[in-house]
């Protein structure tokens, strides 16, 4: 909210009420024109479609169609989609059947404008997918808010899911709560067409995205590489990625997991980078209170993302999850 309060100063303080406006609506168009084209193929096997009520979902899917399926889910933020898991998912497919889809309005997939984004249709569409394209019951690996889809997925339709990893799962206090008024507000004012999006452009500028990569996905900088930073750009400005983001960042994407949490009868392992000042670690605690069953696997040297940063450690950590028993 305050980048959004000082932009909107700036440009009122420079007289943008008529010819700003234009200059501001020709720059969204460069930028929109100059964007390059997002890298394809990065994290391995075949490209699939699903037609969902709401729109196409892209996924990839690898690995001997007989396998135990692992549906990898990631999680939410402007620019994000399966690409996250590139250092994972050939590697689970030498024992798994593994699947990545990109959420909709994210990514491959569709991002109609009129869609309802929400958790609720996350958690409806991470059950639909389970069901209709994987077919049988699987392991689920999921990031952050999406972590948080997948547990009330989880709880709410049990029989899909044999058991869970969850990094760093939102939903115990933080990105728990709907958004009031002053969400709906910030909604409104995100989706004004030259403002808004002008907004949108500079929190996704390749700086804000370098920035933002060094300082809260990772602990060790040399990880925010140019090609992350180039990728996450990049999709972040196909055409309508800005209607999920925006609901994200109005909060109309957040849930509470506590209860559904706690409901939870499939093994269920909690992954947590131990510097991560985005969603600390004191939030697993939290959850583990809720379900003793859980268990907590800590990295450290390491903020939001454990798949990357130690992802030798994390692979050896699914592979141990998703060959576990689901209990009674």
């Amino acid at each position: 909210m305050g980048k959004l309060r000082t932009f909107w100063k700036g440009l009122i303080a420079g007289g943008a009420a008529g010819a700003g406006v234009a200059a501001l609506a020709a720059v969204n168009a460069a930028v929109a024109r100059e964007a390059p084209e997002p890298e394809t193929g990065a994290v391995g096997g075949e490209a699939g479609t699903y037609q969902w009520k709401h729109g196409q979902i892209f996924y990839r899917h690898a690995g001997d169609e007989g396998a135990t399926p692992v549906l990898f889910v990631h999680g939410i933020g402007a620019g994000a989609r399966s690409f996250m898991w590139r250092r994972n998912f050939l590697s689970l497919a030498r024992d798994f059947r593994v699947y990545a889809l990109d959420l909709l309005g994210f990514g491959y997939s569709d991002k109609p404008a009129g869609a309802p984004y929400s958790a609720e249709l996350y958690v409806e569409l991470i059950s639909d997918f389970l069901r209709e394209v994987v077919g049988t019951p699987a392991g689920v690996v999921a990031h952050t808010l999406s972590a948080a889809f997948a547990a009330r997925a989880a709880d709410e339709q049990p029989e899909l899911f044999n058991s869970l990893v969850l990094v760093s799962p939102t939903g115990a206090d933080h990105l728990s709560a709907r958004p009031g008024m002053t969400g709906a507000a910030f909604y409104g004012l995100l989706h004004s067409p030259v403002l808004g999006t002008s907004f949108y452009n500079a929190v996704t500028s390749e700086r804000g995205v370098r920035d933002y990569a060094r300082k809260q996905l990772f602990y060790e900088r040399r990880f925010a590489t140019p090609r992350l930073v180039a990728h996450y750009y990049a999709v972040s400005h196909l055409p309508g990625a800005q209607y999920a983001a925006t609901a994200f960042l109005s909060g109309y994407l957040n849930t509470d997991i506590r209860e559904p949490f706690a409901r939870l009868r499939q093994p269920v392992t909690l992954a947590w980078g131990k510097q991560d000042t985005t969603n600390p670690i004191d939030q697993a605690g939290q959850l583990l209170s809720l379900n003793p069953r859980a268990r907590l696997e800590v990295f450290d040297r390491c903020r939001m993302m454990p798949q990357e940063e130690h992802a030798e450690r994390f692979n050896a950590l699914l592979r141990d999850a998703f060959r576990a028993r689901p209990s009674g």
